[in-house]
Protein backbone atom coordinates (compact mmCIF):
# COMPACT_ATOMS: atom_id res chain seq x y z
CA UNK A 1 0.00 0.00 0.00
CA UNK A 2 2.72 2.76 0.90
CA UNK A 3 4.32 1.68 -2.40
CA UNK A 4 1.57 2.70 -4.37
CA UNK A 5 1.38 5.72 -2.92
CA UNK A 6 4.71 6.72 -3.33
CA UNK A 7 4.19 5.80 -7.03
CA UNK A 8 0.89 8.23 -6.79
CA UNK A 9 3.33 11.12 -5.63
CA UNK A 10 5.78 10.55 -8.06
CA UNK A 11 3.14 11.10 -10.80
CA UNK A 12 1.91 14.08 -9.71
CA UNK A 13 5.27 15.89 -9.08
CA UNK A 14 6.10 14.31 -12.26
CA UNK A 15 3.09 15.72 -14.40
CA UNK A 16 3.60 19.25 -12.59
CA UNK A 17 6.89 19.72 -13.75
CA UNK A 18 6.50 18.51 -17.46
CA UNK A 19 6.03 21.50 -19.58
CA UNK A 20 3.85 21.58 -22.13
CA UNK A 21 6.10 21.22 -25.16
CA UNK A 22 7.56 17.96 -23.26
CA UNK A 23 4.75 16.49 -22.54
CA UNK A 24 4.62 14.64 -26.19
CA UNK A 25 8.26 13.66 -26.07
CA UNK A 26 8.03 12.48 -22.32
CA UNK A 27 4.74 10.52 -22.58
CA UNK A 28 6.08 7.38 -22.96
CA UNK A 29 7.44 7.64 -19.78
CA UNK A 30 4.11 8.44 -18.05
CA UNK A 31 2.89 5.02 -19.83
CA UNK A 32 5.46 3.34 -18.09
CA UNK A 33 4.88 4.41 -14.74
CA UNK A 34 0.85 3.59 -15.50
CA UNK A 35 1.30 0.10 -16.57
CA UNK A 36 4.13 -0.61 -13.44
CA UNK A 37 0.92 0.23 -11.11
CA UNK A 38 -1.57 -2.52 -10.25
CA UNK A 39 -4.46 -0.55 -11.84
CA UNK A 40 -7.16 -2.50 -9.96
CA UNK A 41 -5.54 -0.86 -6.48
CA UNK A 42 -5.19 2.03 -8.13
CA UNK A 43 -8.66 3.05 -9.05
CA UNK A 44 -10.42 2.26 -5.56
CA UNK A 45 -7.74 5.00 -4.03
CA UNK A 46 -8.45 7.66 -6.41
CA UNK A 47 -12.07 6.92 -5.97
CA UNK A 48 -11.27 7.33 -2.30
CA UNK A 49 -10.00 10.13 -2.58
CA UNK A 50 -12.32 11.94 -4.66
CA UNK A 51 -14.85 11.06 -2.57
CA UNK A 52 -12.97 12.79 0.62
CA UNK A 53 -11.99 15.35 -1.48
CA UNK A 54 -15.52 16.26 -2.16
CA UNK A 55 -16.76 15.52 1.28
CA UNK A 56 -13.70 18.16 2.51
CA UNK A 57 -15.01 20.52 0.27
CA UNK A 58 -19.20 19.97 0.93
CA UNK A 59 -18.41 20.40 4.92
CA UNK A 60 -15.70 23.81 4.08
CA UNK A 61 -16.87 25.78 1.76
CA UNK A 62 -20.79 25.14 0.75
CA UNK A 63 -22.90 26.69 3.36
CA UNK A 64 -26.22 24.61 4.19
CA UNK A 65 -29.17 27.11 3.78
CA UNK A 66 -30.89 28.34 7.06
CA UNK A 67 -34.39 27.84 7.65
CA UNK A 68 -36.52 28.67 10.26
CA UNK A 69 -38.46 25.42 11.58
CA UNK A 70 -41.75 25.92 14.08
CA UNK A 71 -39.40 24.95 16.99
CA UNK A 72 -37.19 27.42 16.07
CA UNK A 73 -39.51 30.34 15.69
CA UNK A 74 -41.47 29.54 18.76
CA UNK A 75 -38.62 29.53 20.90
CA UNK A 76 -37.23 33.10 19.32
CA UNK A 77 -40.44 34.38 20.45
CA UNK A 78 -40.27 32.66 23.92
CA UNK A 79 -36.81 34.26 24.38
CA UNK A 80 -38.24 37.50 23.40
CA UNK A 81 -41.06 37.72 25.91
CA UNK A 82 -39.11 35.74 28.67
CA UNK A 83 -37.68 38.19 31.53
CA UNK A 84 -36.10 35.13 33.11
CA UNK A 85 -34.23 32.28 32.70
CA UNK A 86 -35.87 28.85 33.63
CA UNK A 87 -33.84 28.17 36.74
CA UNK A 88 -35.04 31.36 37.88
CA UNK A 89 -38.83 30.77 37.06
CA UNK A 90 -38.46 27.01 38.99
CA UNK A 91 -36.65 28.76 41.75
CA UNK A 92 -39.08 31.02 42.03
CA UNK A 93 -42.06 28.14 43.35
CA UNK A 94 -39.71 25.63 44.38
CA UNK A 95 -40.75 25.99 47.91
CA UNK A 96 -44.58 25.88 47.31
CA UNK A 97 -47.23 23.23 47.99
CA UNK A 98 -48.05 22.93 44.29
CA UNK A 99 -44.65 22.14 43.27
CA UNK A 100 -44.04 19.68 46.27
CA UNK A 101 -47.26 17.76 44.76
CA UNK A 102 -46.06 17.71 41.38
CA UNK A 103 -42.60 16.75 42.44
CA UNK A 104 -44.44 13.47 44.30
CA UNK A 105 -46.68 13.45 41.48
CA UNK A 106 -43.82 12.49 39.03
CA UNK A 107 -41.75 10.48 41.40
CA UNK A 108 -44.63 8.08 42.02
CA UNK A 109 -45.08 7.48 38.33
CA UNK A 110 -41.66 7.59 36.84
CA UNK A 111 -39.45 6.88 39.90
CA UNK A 112 -36.28 8.34 41.11
CA UNK A 113 -32.67 7.23 41.21
CA UNK A 114 -30.45 10.62 42.36
CA UNK A 115 -31.11 10.00 46.09
CA UNK A 116 -28.52 6.88 48.19
CA UNK A 117 -30.51 5.32 50.37
CA UNK A 118 -29.34 1.65 51.35
CA UNK A 119 -33.44 0.27 50.31
CA UNK A 120 -32.20 1.28 47.01
CA UNK A 121 -33.84 3.43 43.92
CA UNK A 122 -37.40 4.34 43.66
CA UNK A 123 -39.13 2.17 41.23
CA UNK A 124 -41.74 4.42 38.91
CA UNK A 125 -45.72 2.53 38.67
CA UNK A 126 -46.39 1.02 42.01
CA UNK A 127 -49.42 3.02 42.25
CA UNK A 128 -51.90 3.60 39.24
CA UNK A 129 -51.59 7.26 37.88
CA UNK A 130 -54.95 8.08 38.55
CA UNK A 131 -54.25 7.39 42.43
CA UNK A 132 -51.14 9.56 42.42
CA UNK A 133 -52.21 12.67 43.17
CA UNK A 134 -54.48 11.44 46.15
CA UNK A 135 -51.52 9.33 47.46
CA UNK A 136 -48.97 12.57 47.11
CA UNK A 137 -52.02 14.74 49.50
CA UNK A 138 -51.46 12.35 51.74
CA UNK A 139 -47.86 12.13 51.90
CA UNK A 140 -47.70 16.53 52.06
CA UNK A 141 -49.87 15.84 55.09
CA UNK A 142 -47.31 13.89 56.89
CA UNK A 143 -44.93 16.81 56.64
CA UNK A 144 -47.19 19.65 57.96
CA UNK A 145 -48.69 20.92 54.01
CA UNK A 146 -52.10 20.74 52.68
CA UNK A 147 -53.12 19.95 49.08
CA UNK A 148 -55.91 23.29 48.00
CA UNK A 149 -58.05 20.50 46.46
CA UNK A 150 -59.62 18.11 48.87
CA UNK A 151 -58.31 14.19 48.87
CA UNK A 152 -60.91 10.96 48.91
CA UNK A 153 -60.64 9.32 52.52
CA UNK A 154 -59.26 6.31 50.92
CA UNK A 155 -55.84 7.96 50.20
CA UNK A 156 -54.33 6.82 53.75
CA UNK A 157 -55.16 3.40 53.06
CA UNK A 158 -53.14 4.05 49.60
CA UNK A 159 -50.57 5.38 51.12
CA UNK A 160 -50.25 2.60 53.85
CA UNK A 161 -50.40 -0.17 51.03
CA UNK A 162 -47.96 1.35 48.35
CA UNK A 163 -46.01 3.22 50.31
CA UNK A 164 -46.10 2.49 53.67
CA UNK A 165 -43.92 -1.02 53.36
CA UNK A 166 -40.58 1.22 52.65
CA UNK A 167 -41.28 4.72 54.04
CA UNK A 168 -43.07 3.58 56.78
CA UNK A 169 -46.69 4.11 58.06
CA UNK A 170 -45.52 7.17 60.01
CA UNK A 171 -43.31 8.42 56.74
CA UNK A 172 -40.07 8.16 58.43
CA UNK A 173 -38.60 6.18 56.02
CA UNK A 174 -37.61 3.02 58.25
CA UNK A 175 -34.68 4.33 60.53
CA UNK A 176 -32.92 6.22 57.06
CA UNK A 177 -33.46 3.11 54.57
CA UNK A 178 -35.64 4.94 53.04
CA UNK A 179 -36.10 8.70 52.25
CA UNK A 180 -38.00 10.58 55.58
CA UNK A 181 -41.32 12.29 54.00
CA UNK A 182 -41.71 14.09 56.83
CA UNK A 183 -38.72 16.36 56.65
CA UNK A 184 -40.29 20.08 56.01
CA UNK A 185 -38.56 20.12 52.41
CA UNK A 186 -38.33 16.57 50.93
CA UNK A 187 -34.38 15.87 50.34
CA UNK A 188 -35.26 15.11 46.11
CA UNK A 189 -36.75 18.98 46.37
CA UNK A 190 -33.65 20.27 48.27
CA UNK A 191 -31.66 18.58 46.09
CA UNK A 192 -33.19 19.88 43.33
CA UNK A 193 -32.63 23.96 44.85
CA UNK A 194 -29.35 23.41 45.55
CA UNK A 195 -28.53 22.51 41.70
CA UNK A 196 -30.24 24.93 40.50
CA UNK A 197 -28.64 27.61 42.81
CA UNK A 198 -25.33 26.10 41.12
CA UNK A 199 -26.54 26.90 37.95
CA UNK A 200 -27.52 29.81 38.33
CA UNK A 201 -24.41 31.00 39.55
CA UNK A 202 -22.02 29.72 36.53
CA UNK A 203 -24.21 31.32 33.92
Amino acid sequence: MFSIWVHLISLVFYLLKLKAHQFATKSYGLILIIITLDMQKIIPLIVTMIVLLYAVYNAKFRDAPKTDTPTNIHYKEHIKTHKTTHYEDELSHINTDAYTKDYIIKVINHGSNILDFKGGVMEGGFANPSDAEKIACYTMELSGKKCRTPYPKDAAMFYTSICGGCHGNDGKGLGGTYPDLTRPKMLGIEMRENFLKSMQKHR
